[in-house]
């Protein structure tokens, strides 16, 4: 039996209509608070305001997106940047607290001649060879195997192949004439 795969997983599924069920319960919101306000309020000034700030609101949350994101994240991201400190106070840490790092001079490498191995090149040369005999044993290597490695490659020489004839019919031959 065939079962179909979904494709985008990151996707809310549309429940009612075009809608999704997060932004049906926004607009089903926004149209309570709309409608409790024309019953209640006497004013059609108040009414008009009110409207008008829910419906935008209710708008935004059900449809709105900023770089990408629903405008229900920009939001609640907004309101915490809003309640958070902005302060950012640097504690220095007293001098007993901090350990001394002592480096000798046998811990520094030479750099001179590290940087001449590097341009003539012995280093990456040993370490492809290196990668070429892990490739070629499967990944299997001993200890023993590791001197051998960057003499044995280079003494590898390729098998010779021959060539044999075979009887396939040239079906070109009629245009090379032309």
């Amino acid at each position: 039996m065939a079962v179909k795969i979904p494709q985008d997983v990151t996707r809310e599924d549309k429940l009612i209509g075009p809608l999704t069920l997060k932004q049906f319960l926004y607009l089903l919101a926004g149209g309570s608070i709309i409608f409790i306000t024309y019953q209640s309020t006497m004013s059609w000034f108040i009414f008009i305001v009110v409207s008008l700030i829910a419906g935008g609101l209710t708008l935004l949350l059900a449809f709105g997106k900023i770089n990408g994101r629903p405008f229900g994240i920009f939001l609640m991201n907004l309101l915490h940047f809003i309640r958070s400190s902005k302060n950012l106070v640097w504690h220095k840490e007293h001098r007993a607290k901090v350990k001394n790092i002592k480096v000798s001079a046998s811990d520094i490498k030479d750099t001179k001649t590290e940087l001449a191995d590097r341009r003539s090149g012995k280093q990456i040369k040993m370490q492809i060879e290196q990668l070429a005999h892990i490739l070629d044993t499967g990944g299997t290597m001993n200890n023993e195997q590791t001197e051998f490695t960057a003499t044995s490659i280079n003494t590898i020489t390729p098998p010779k192949t021959t060539v044999e004839p075979t009887d396939v019919e040239d079906v070109l031959k009629d245009v090379d004439q032309l």
